[in-house]
C-alpha cells in the first residue's frame, strides 16, 4: 500500500512538473539573452490612417519608468514619421487602410545585481491635431542572472510585458489613428439657349466609409434642406442648373458613388470628377441613359485631403426651326403671286407664237 501511495506521489509531482513546463514554456517574452548577450526589447510604433492623406511630419515620445527600488534608468528614443515614409496598404471591401510599422529599442543603464525589475511603458500624449494617442500602458520585467563563468558579472535573461489587461505580450505595441475631413461638392449645370434653368434632374448618392471611421450616416445640404445619407444606403436627390449638394466633415478615406438617372429629354449628360485635388477625365454620357461619376474598375470616387467636386452638365441639344412661319405670310403669298403670274405671262407668250 505504502508502495502504491510513493508511486502516486511522484506521479503527480511528474504531472505538476511537465504543466509547470508547459505553463513557462506559453509565457511570451518580448527579450531573450544568454550570458554572451543580453536580452533586448524594443518599442514598435503602428501608425494608421486612411487612404487620401499625406503622412504627417510628427514624432511620437515615450516614458519608460522604474517601479523597483533600485531599478536603473531606461529611455527610449522618440519614434518620427515623414511624408517620405512607405505605406503598407491593407484592402478590404473597397477601402484602403495604410498602417506604418517602427521601432525604437529600450536603452537600460546598468543593473546593480541580479534579480526582477519592474518598469511601465507608456506613450506621452501629444498635441497633433488628427491624432488618436494611444492610452496602452505595459508592465515590463526585466530578469537579470549572474553569470557563472565570471564572478559578480550580470546578463539581462529574459524580458517580459503585460498589457493593462494583465495579459502577457509577445510585443510592445502602441497604435496611433490619424483622421482628417474634408468637404464634396456635387454640382448641376445646363447649358444650351433653349435648356430649361428651372428643371430637376434625378440623381442618387452611396458612401462607403472610411477604413478609420465609425460614422453611419453623413448629412448634406441643397440650399439649406438637409439630406441624410445612411453609409451602404442609396439616397436620391434632385438638382436643378446652379444647385448644388455639399457635404462637410467627411472623414478623409470615404468613398462614394454619384449617378445622374438617364431621362429622355433632350439632354445629353457628362460629368467631370476632381478627386483630392486632382482632375479625372471626364465622363461623357447619352441621353436616357444613367451617368455615374465613377472612374472606370474604380469602387466609387475618393473624398481625399485635396479638394472633391463633382459636376454634371447636361446640353440640351436644339431642334433646328423648320415649316412657315406666320407672321412672314403676306410676303409669302406677294411673292408667290408674282412668280405664279410671271409663269402665266411666259405661257401666254408662248401659246402667242405657237398659233402664228
Amino acid at each position: 500500500m505504502k508502495r502504491k501511495l510513493t508511486t502516486f506521489a511522484l506521479s503527480l509531482i511528474m504531472v505538476f512538473a511537465m504543466a509547470a513546463a508547459a505553463f513557462a514554456a506559453e509565457v511570451p517574452t518580448v527579450g531573450t539573452g544568454t550570458a554572451q548577450e543580453n536580452a533586448t526589447v524594443s518599442v514598435y510604433k503602428n501608425f494608421a490612417l486612411a487612404e487620401g492623406i499625406t503622412v504627417p511630419d510628427t514624432s511620437f515620445e515615450f516614458e519608460v519608468t522604474p517601479k523597483t527600488a533600485d531599478a536603473p534608468a531606461a529611455a527610449v528614443a522618440p519614434i518620427s514619421y515623414t511624408a517620405a515614409d512607405t505605406q503598407k496598404s491593407e484592402k478590404g471591401d473597397g477601402v484602403v487602410l495604410f498602417e506604418i510599422e517602427k521601432e525604437s529599442p529600450i536603452h537600460f543603464e546598468a543593473f546593480p545585481h541580479a534579480g526582477v525589475f519592474e518598469y511601465t511603458v507608456k506613450e506621452k500624449a501629444g498635441a497633433y491635431e488628427g491624432i488618436e494617442y494611444s492610452a496602452e500602458e505595459y508592465l515590463l520585467r526585466v530578469y537579470v542572472a549572474n553569470k557563472e563563468d565570471q564572478d559578480g558579472g550580470l546578463f539581462v535573461q529574459s524580458i517580459t510585458a503585460e498589457n493593462s489587461k494583465k495579459e502577457k505580450q509577445s510585443k510592445i505595441v502602441f497604435t496611433n489613428t490619424y483622421r482628417k475631413v474634408a468637404s464634396l461638392e456635387i454640382l448641376k449645370q445646363t447649358t444650351g439657349s433653349l435648356a430649361d434653368k428651372t428643371k430637376k434632374f434625378d440623381f442618387t448618392i452611396q458612401f462607403a466609409k472610411s477604413a478609420t471611421s465609425n460614422d453611419t450616416e453623413f448629412t448634406g445640404m441643397i440650399d439649406g434642406t438637409p439630406l441624410s445619407c445612411p453609409v451602404g444606403q442609396t439616397v436620391s436627390f434632385q438638382l436643378r442648373h446652379g444647385q448644388k449638394l455639399v457635404f462637410d466633415n467627411l472623414p478623409v478615406g470615404t468613398r462614394y458613388i454619384v449617378t445622374e438617372k438617364g431621362a429622355a429629354d433632350g439632354y445629353t449628360p457628362k460629368v467631370t470628377v476632381i478627386e483630392n485635388g486632382v482632375q479625372l477625365s471626364d465622363k461623357q454620357g447619352a441621353e436616357a441613359e444613367d451617368l455615374n461619376s465613377s472612374a472606370e474598375n474604380a469602387v466609387g470616387n475618393l473624398v481625399g485631403e485635396g479638394k472633391n467636386e463633382v459636376t454634371f452638365v447636361n446640353e440640351y441639344h436644339e431642334v433646328p426651326i423648320t415649316g412657315v412661319i406666320l407672321n412672314n405670310m403676306p410676303f409669302v403669298v406677294l411673292i408667290g403671286s408674282a412668280v405664279l403670274a410671271f409663269a402665266l405671262l411666259a405661257g401666254l407668250k408662248r401659246r402667242k407664237a405657237t398659233d402664228r
